[in-house]
């Protein structure tokens, strides 16, 4: 899920300007400290980190009482320390947009984020029609950085409408935005189907994309890339029930490629480790290096059942450490 690209239509050289006048409060001179040299004294032990949810849109009438409280409260109710909130940011963007067209800018929403002491930490989005070079994709994502973003995603392309961007993952527009990850050292996350970030089964756009971009770590989401498990996926959407046969891409990948990983968020990914319940429990034990814990929540809200099924899942305690909290930390370096 992401937020619909502002629909006024925005030139190139509107967003060279932009960049070189400083995107409008995103680039400007005044840095906010990175989370990684935050003290973040305040974040509390709790079984999970959630590395998949959304801002929404009903935080706030106006920027002067924008607040984060519903979605701290929604973590200390479920146990949750961190969160990754996914394309709060995003670029040629210069604000979020709220309720009744209230809107707040990218860098008081950044300030915001630094006030929750590394409890919230920001993922960021560039459109994939922006630049021309990766260079120029680079400059905004160096900015975002050094402003706490750790990450780029929910990379779910739409055009400039807010429509499906029917791109195919291995398009040269969307590898333009990996090679700038891969300088920026920023994970990357997809929402994987047949009409936003495009593949089919099998996921040869994918491993393509993992092949040509070894540096860069990418972690699967969505229909398109759970119901890749098995090996008679018929179409990348939909949510299939069933046992789950082998040679599903989706695990082959995890096992031949070291810089593939995926999230457990969502009704896909929940669906696809409950449709077969033995396989299911073998595939988080044998790849509990890979996977991570996420809800795909909306401004703290949503989304219990996937409390409900980890909290009771019978796994060994240092296996779901891995898959709750510790391989997000590791991934994400937080």
């Amino acid at each position: 899920m992401n937020t619909k690209i502002n629909s006024n239509k925005i030139t190139r050289r509107e967003f060279s300007l932009r960049l070189a006048k400083g995107g409008a409060g995103l680039v400007a001179a005044t840095v906010l400290p990175s989370f990684s040299t935050v003290i973040k004294n305040n974040i509390p032990s709790k079984n999970f980190i959630d590395v998949h949810h959304h801002l929404g849109s009903d935080l706030m009438t106006n920027s002067a009482n924008f607040s984060f409280d519903p979605v701290l409260n929604w973590m200390d109710k479920h146990g949750v320390s961190q969160t990754v909130l996914l394309s709060p940011i995003q670029y040629p963007e210069t604000y979020y947009p709220g309720r009744n067209k209230n809107v707040i800018s990218n860098d008081e929403l950044l300030e915001k984020f630094q006030e929750t002491n590394g409890r919230l930490l920001p993922f960021c989005l560039v459109h994939y029609d922006a630049f021309k070079s990766t260079k120029e994709i680079v400059k905004v994502l160096k900015q975002f950085k050094k402003k706490g973003v750790i990450g780029f995603g929910e990379l779910k392309p739409r055009d400039k409408q807010g429509n499906s961007g029917n791109i195919p993952l291995d398009d040269p527009r969307m590898k333009r935005i990996y090679a700038a990850c891969a300088e920026v050292d920023f994970p990357v996350l997809f929402h994987i189907d047949n009409k936003h970030a495009v593949d089919v089964p099998g996921l040869p756009a994918m491993e393509r994309v993992l092949k040509e971009f070894s540096d860069v770590n990418f972690i699967g989401h969505a229909n398109g890339w759970w119901n890749s498990i098995t090996g008679d996926v018929k179409e990348l959407k939909g949510y299939p029930k069933g046992k789950v046969s082998s040679g599903g891409a989706a695990v082959r990948l995890l096992e031949n490629y070291s810089n593939m990983y995926a999230d457990l968020s969502a009704n896909s990914g929940l669906n696809a480790i409950t449709r077969d319940p033995e396989f299911g429990k073998k595939f988080l034990a044998d790849y509990s290096e890979k996977l991570m814990f996420g809800t795909d929540a909306i401004g703290g809200a949503g989304r219990e059942s996937h409390f409900d099924f980890y909290n009771n899942i019978d796994l060994p305690e240092e296996i779901k450490a891995k898959l709750f909290r510790d391989n997000t930390r590791k991934l994400l370096k937080i």
